[in-house]
């Protein structure tokens, strides 16, 4: 396994999750209503949380060798209580898939240490996927 490709992954990763943590701050800002109080005290208890899942992406790659490179899209906002949950549920999926990815390249590079950090997240993400869809129902 190509070191290189698993700090791009990495790359893109913690781009995820800078978009994020821009993502839960505006939607926050945006929520109103009833059911907006709901999102709105999830987002903003969950930022810090994905905060540090970029701080150890960032330090990670360059532990292997590599740059952060910091380009996170900017967010649209979603004013919809129901939607903007949704949306995250969504992306919650999106950040499993590509830490299990990760898992896959790290235990390929011979990075076990990373491998079981990343199972982590992994498992760390998992819990806000099932918060985020309890809600929902």
């Amino acid at each position: 396994m190509d070191k290189q490709k698993l700090i791009e992954g990495l790359n893109a990763d913690l781009n995820r999750e800078l978009e994020t943590v821009m993502r839960y701050l505006l939607e926050a800002s945006v929520m109103v209503g009833f059911g907006g109080h709901e999102a709105r005290e999830l987002f903003q208890q969950e930022i810090a949380d994905e905060l540090k899942h970029a701080a150890f992406l960032a330090d990670k790659i360059v532990a292997l060798g590599g740059t952060p490179e910091i380009k996170p899209a900017y967010p649209t906002p979603i004013t919809d209580p129901c939607e903007a949950l949704k949306r995250e549920r969504d992306n919650e999926c999106q950040a499993i898939a590509g830490y299990k990815e990760r898992v896959q390249q790290a235990e390929a590079c011979g990075e076990i240490g990373l491998r079981v950090e990343l199972e982590n997240l992994i498992a760390d993400e998992t819990r806000h996927f099932e918060e985020l869809d309890r809600l929902l129902r």
